[in-house]
């Protein structure tokens, strides 16, 4: 069993986490307990979900992130309809 993180371990894991850098979060926590790449990130991601749950003002949401580029889509093809339903009704 790997020996526990010290304070200054996690905080770095954590500060890595916050900034959005899981494999920088994994690389530090296998240097610290010698696990292999699947338990780390296993534990990284317990570590993370304790973190959303603490401090949710600190985590962007998942899905939020996700989906900014989908209502520019959706209004920009919307427009192009419209343009060429007008552009098509005024040719005859």
């Amino acid at each position: 069993m790997p020996a526990p993180l010290t304070d200054a371990q996690l905080n770095a894991i954590s500060d890595a986490l916050r900034a959005g850098e899981k494999i920088q979060a994994i690389k530090l926590h296998r240097e610290a307990t010698g696990l292999g790449l699947k338990e780390a990130k296993d534990e990284i991601e317990a570590i993370e979900a304790g973190l959303r749950e603490k401090f949710p003002d600190q985590f962007p949401a998942a899905n939020r992130a996700a989906g900014k580029g989908c209502l520019g889509a959706v209004v920009f093809l919307l427009a192009t309809g419209v343009g060429a339903a007008l552009w098509w009704s005024t040719r005859a």
